[in-house]
């Protein structure tokens, strides 16, 4: 499993192509919008804002949801002062919870659950953090969203052997209509998917095409 603490990653060349930021509202009938933001810790009214081909993309992985099934969108794009918070938070968090780590190992489970800023999707705009619903009720994928992994089980992670049959199920709904159009899973977190930022380009062996962008510059 290739983490975002991984030194290859943060090597990745980025060359930004300037491609716009718009709102993920209104953009289809069967992507949603979580506007309660009460599990997210982002402030930013932009939170629901994805650039245009991650956006596009996400219209077309509808054409692959089951009857009834619709995308919720929990969170996109992301202010850099906010991303380098959680980062912090997180890692002091983690510090707590494993007093026998060194800062080495606290800052490699850190990324289990958070981005360092360098490499970061959300401040691109390339990353979606989504869900399903079906009928308009959240599909059971196992945990809360942006639940914190916890060994053994990992239950966050994608493909955690803990999780049930049925469980299983729902997140392949995801998985396919999100791989079908071409975005990329962060393992650790069965809700994170992007396109065009560092680690998408890692996987698949080019350059970046998203770089983080300040939100006075949105």
């Amino acid at each position: 499993m290739i983490l975002l603490s991984d030194k290859r990653i943060q090597e990745v060349k980025c060359i930004d192509n300037k491609e716009r930021i718009l709102s993920l509202r209104n953009k289809h009938e069967k992507i949603l919008i979580d506007e309660t933001r009460n599990q997210i810790s982002s402030k930013s009214d932009l939170f629901c804002y994805a650039r245009e081909s991650v956006i596009n993309k996400l219209i077309k992985a509808t054409d692959y949801l089951p009857y009834g099934y619709k995308f919720l969108i929990k969170e996109a794009y992301r202010p850099l002062s906010r991303q380098k918070k959680s980062f912090e938070e997180a890692f002091e968090e983690y510090k707590k919870q494993y007093p026998m780590k060194n800062d080495n190992e606290i800052y490699d489970l850190t990324c289990q659950y958070v981005a360092p800023v360098k490499v970061a999707g959300h401040p691109t705009g390339g990353a979606i953090d989504i869900t399903l619903l079906k009928d308009g009720i959240e599909v059971n994928m196992g945990t809360e969203f942006n639940d914190i992994p916890i060994e053994p089980e990992n239950l966050t992670y994608l493909y955690s052997t803990y999780i049930s049959n049925k469980v299983k199920e729902n997140r392949k709904i995801l998985i396919s209509c999100m791989e079908n159009v071409g975005f990329e899973n962060y393992p650790t977190e069965w809700w994170h998917w992007s396109y065009g930022d560092c680690y998408f380009a890692f996987l698949n062996n080019r350059d970046a095409f998203y770089g983080p962008v300040a939100e006075n510059e949105i």
